[in-house]
Order: C-alpha cells, then structure tokens, then sequence
C-alpha cells in the first residue's frame, strides 16, 4: 500500500514568491482525503515579508511544511543562461543532499505551474530501476533537438532519444545518491561541456536511458497548445487531445507566464483562482508595471551588450591596429617606385585607404 505522506519539494527566490504561493495552493486543494503533504521549500532569496505569506499558504492540517535555507550560497557559482530562469532552478539537484536519508523518493515541481488532480497519484507512479520520472520537453523532444542535449552523439545517444523536461520531476532517492548522479550533473555543469538548459541539460546528458516516461498530462507544457510544436510530440493524436484538453498539471513554460499582462493562455483563469485564495488574493498584472518591466529588461540587456561590445571593441582596437601594421609593410612592399607615373608624379592619396583595402581582403 502506498505511503499517505508525499514528499514535495519546490524551489523559488523572491521574484517567485507570488507564483510559489499559487501553486502551492493548487496543490492542497487537490489533495484527497486521507493524503499527506510533506512540503520542503527552498529559499533561494525571498523576503522575510514573502517568506511568511507563503507560511500561511502552508497552513493547513495535511501539510507539514520545512524550509530549506542553506542552498543559495551553493547555487551561486552555477551557470546562468536564460534571464528567465533564476538559479533556484538547480535547488533539484540538491534534493538528494538535503532531505532526510530515510526518505526514498521526492516529487520536484517547479513553481510556475499549478495542481489540478492530487499528485498522490503522480507520486505513486511505479518507477523500477529509473533514476527519474518525466515528461518530455515539448519544445525540444529529443535530445537532437535544438536546446536539447549539445554534441548527443558524443555521449553514444541516438538522435530520437527522449528529451525530458525537468519542471516536473519524480526522483528515486537512493539510486540518486548510491551512484552520486547530482554530483554527475554537476560536474557537467562546471566542467565546460554545458550549453544552455541551465539543470534540464545536465540531467538529460548525465542520466541517458535512466529517466522514465510519466503519463504527459502530469505536465502539460505551453508549447503543447502550439501547432507548430504539437505536430512533433512523440505522442498519438488521442494522447494530445488529452493532454491538451485535460491537464493533470499546466506548466507555464514560455516566458509569457499566467500571471503576465500580456497573456491568452487558457488556463490563466484557474491561475488566478488558486493565487485568490492565498494572501495574495486580487493582485492582477498592470499595463504599467508590464511596461516598466519590459523597459527594465531592455535596459539590462543594453548594459550587457554593452559591456560586451567594450570588452570586444578594446580586443577589436589591438587587432585593428595590428592589421594596419602588417598593411603598413605591405603597402610599403607594393608602392611603386618614385616617378613610376611620370616624372614629377603626385597623385593625391587618401591616408589609410590602400592599407584598408588590401588588408580588407588579406584578412578574410
């Protein structure tokens, strides 16, 4: 008989603080009679004034929450790819480490998603010799496929191999910490051979064949309700019409999220309903603070291209001056002789033009 308790954790810093109270809500109203919620909750940054809101979301008889406070120093030198995913997102790989080592097997959920049937059932999923349980990413469902797994081939893969995507993520504990698979994860993440997927990336390179399938409509993705990508899922037309119309969980994946003004998801209704029935209840997005949030982000990202473009315009400045010289001598090697035109030759020359010129073709 299954154990009543089932092992949550989710992670998030403060920008998340509203979205982790929404779906930690979805969760507990889904619970049914008679299962527990042992809740792990990784603080990666959020206030002390969040930090207790998200408290009392957690109040209620079947849950018994634990913050877990010591991972954001640890994530800290970790890479960060994508502006839109903070680091709390590799507090997954530390799962193993940080709950009691009399616990089996945890369920990870990122904290952009919300509940709509008990995840009893989803942690109840037989899971054999897998390391992990998942759902393939729906953007990129092969590990061929772009933001998949960078070089599969080096690492023996085939091109149809399984994508998963890691938002939704069941874990079997004692295998994870017998052969050390986040210590894995983690090398290749600092070791250079990581590309983009901050975590997802890793766990698809380090654990090939090692990762089970779950039922898809335990993390249906926004990309699912997007023909572009509905057409390449590994799945039949009856599973899609499922997932699609019928979601166990919806995970908000692209950067447009339920709770941003600029969204049409169909499920950012019953977003909003779970958000209302936290502390958080009736705050809606405004056009203004959408558009002081996107000058915001624009404005990060000139500084970062414009510190790029520093750093490569001094390195363009050395090898420039560089050419001129290799072109200065070659210039000198091919100007003709004094008079060569004509006695008394002074032919007007722009400064520098010839040098750019052939250095222009040499260099390419």
């Amino acid at each position: 008989m299954p154990n009543s308790r089932i092992t949550t954790v989710l992670a998030a810093d403060d920008r998340y603080s509203r979205p982790l109270a929404a779906t930690i809500q979805s969760i507990i109203s889904r619970l049914r009679p008679g299962r527990e919620l042992d809740l792990y909750l990784c603080d990666i940054g959020i206030s002390a004034q969040n930090r207790e809101i998200i408290q009392t979301v957690t109040d209620h008889a079947a849950v018994r929450a634990q913050w877990v406070s010591s991972l954001r120093k640890q994530v800290e030198h970790l890479p960060q790819i994508w502006p839109g995913i903070s680091r709390a997102a590799y507090a997954r790989l530390y799962i193993p480490a940080v709950l009691p080592p009399e616990i089996d097997r945890a369920l990870y959920l990122d904290c952009d998603l919300i509940v709509r049937r008990c995840i009893g059932d989803l942690f109840d999923s037989p899971m054999g010799d897998f390391a992990a349980m998942c759902v393939a990413d729906a953007a990129s469902p092969y590990v061929s496929s772009p933001y998949g797994v960078p070089y599969w081939s080096r690492f023996g893969r085939r091109a149809d191999d399984v994508n998963f995507n890691s938002g939704v993520f069941l874990m079997n504990l004692p295998i994870w910490r017998n052969e050390d698979l986040a210590g894995a994860a983690f090398k290749y993440l600092t070791d250079g051979r990581h590309h983009f997927m901050v975590d997802q990336e890793a766990i698809n390179a380090v654990l090939p064949g090692r990762i089970g399938q779950l039922d898809p409509r335990w993390n249906q993705q926004t990309e699912h309700l997007q023909p572009l990508y509905e057409a390449m899922l590994p799945y039949g037309e009856e599973v899609v019409r499922e997932l699609i119309e019928d979601p166990w969980i919806v995970h908000f994946t692209t950067g447009i999220k339920a709770w941003s003004y600029q969204s049409t998801h169909p499920f950012r209704e019953e977003w909003f309903k779970s958000l209302d029935e936290t502390p958080y209840r009736g705050w809606r997005p405004s056009r203004s603070e959408y558009l002081a949030g996107r000058a915001g982000r624009r404005l990060e990202r000139a500084k970062e291209r414009l510190g790029a473009s520093r750093r490569t315009g001094r390195a363009a400045a050395g090898l420039l001056l560089r050419v001129c010289s290799w072109g200065r001598g070659y210039n000198q090697a091919l100007r003709p002789a004094a008079g060569a035109f004509g006695a008394g030759d002074q032919r007007p020359r722009r400064v520098g033009a010839p040098v750019w010129r052939w250095n222009r073709f040499a260099v390419r």
